[in-house]
């Protein structure tokens, strides 16, 4: 009697948790895919600066020009264009900034010191693109409350991973069934990728979802886990600590005046501070080695990924059965 009774309950919550996964896949999932790939951008940003923005230069063994012969052939190369100021770098390998005032606007341009030619503008379109996605991916283009709404963003994500975990359990006797790609499962290619994506990348996604909620709305953050009393577990300081309690803190002596106070920026003092700041360096990519950056790099596309084959699942499952039922009833 009671596994009659417990096997629909079963049922009903696998089908409550599918349910939520779907819908917040559905609402999250174009999000999820510009996410993903502006923060791909994110990760590249300094090599992508490297190949397309012409900043660098090679020095010779004569050296840079000198000030006025130099400023004479700026003035030279650039006399279509009022030269507004140029700024050259104590970098010997940094070309000189040049500012100049157009008709449609000012704009900027690298110039070899030593050659004494124009490198290029030093905001090209390909740097626009990507930089285009960076601001996306901090703010969503929306300067008052975008980076917050980037941190809910994260708890509807989080959401969505944990109760595709719960969907891709699949019992004690077939749960490794769900760690690899197999020509024997009843399952189809495309729900395979998508749950054997997920379980593998499970860990890096519960960072980024963590993470994300902590950079942009680390005050619910804080309450989260003063709540959970986990915030010096966390080696949380004050972050996310609201002002007024910051200085009541003050105010008793409890905290000194010349306290260091950790903030977003400095969080991740040393490396051994807590799992927290290791999902911070993961979200950033704050690694030496560079065979980290380009695997993160792989595995932050995963989510674009599983968006694609969660959709394609969805529209074969529920859109086109939706319609077949409509005409053929029709």
């Amino acid at each position: 009697m009671q596994r009659w009774v417990s096997a629909p309950k079963t049922h009903l919550l696998n089908k409550t948790l599918f349910q939520i996964h779907l819908w917040a896949g559905i609402a999250l999932g174009l999000y999820i895919l510009m996410i993903s790939v502006s923060g791909a951008a994110y990760l590249l940003e300094n090599d992508l600066d490297r190949y397309f923005v012409p900043g660098n230069v090679q020095p010779t063994a004569a050296g840079p020009l000198p000030d006025d012969e130099l400023e004479a052939r700026i003035e030279e190369v650039y006399s279509d264009s009022e030269v507004f100021m140029f700024t050259a770098s104590s970098n010997p390998e940094r070309a000189v900034l040049v500012v100049l005032r157009q008709e449609t606007g000012t704009v900027t341009h690298y110039f070899d010191q030593y050659r004494g030619l124009d490198q290029g503008s030093s905001l090209p379109w390909q740097a626009k693109a990507y930089r285009w996605l960076i601001d996306f991916h901090d703010d969503l283009f929306i300067e008052n409350g975008g980076r917050q709404i980037n941190g809910w963003g994260a708890v509807v994500f989080l959401v969505m991973m944990l109760s595709g975990l719960f969907i891709w359990w699949r019992g004690k006797a077939q749960w490794h069934q769900g760690l690899y790609l197999s020509n024997k499962s009843p399952r189809g290619t495309l729900w395979q990728l998508h749950s054997v994506f997920g379980f593998w990348c499970l860990f890096f996604m519960f960072a980024w979802g963590v993470s994300g909620m902590l950079i942009s709305i680390p005050d619910t953050f804080r309450t989260v886990t003063d709540t959970l009393g986990l915030s010096d577990i966390l080696n949380m300081g004050l972050i996310g600590m609201a002002d007024s309690e910051i200085q009541a803190m003050l105010d008793s002596g409890e905290l000194e005046a010349n306290a260091f106070i950790m903030n977003l920026g400095e969080i991740r003092a040393d490396r051994s501070s807590g799992i927290l700041d290791f999902m911070v360096d993961i979200h950033f990519g704050r690694f030496e080695a560079a065979w980290t950056k380009w695997a993160l790099l792989l595995i932050s596309l995963i989510p674009a990924a599983m968006f694609i084959t969660g959709f394609i699942l969805w529209w074969k499952r529920v859109v086109t059965r939706t319609y077949r039922k409509v005409i053929n009833n029709s």
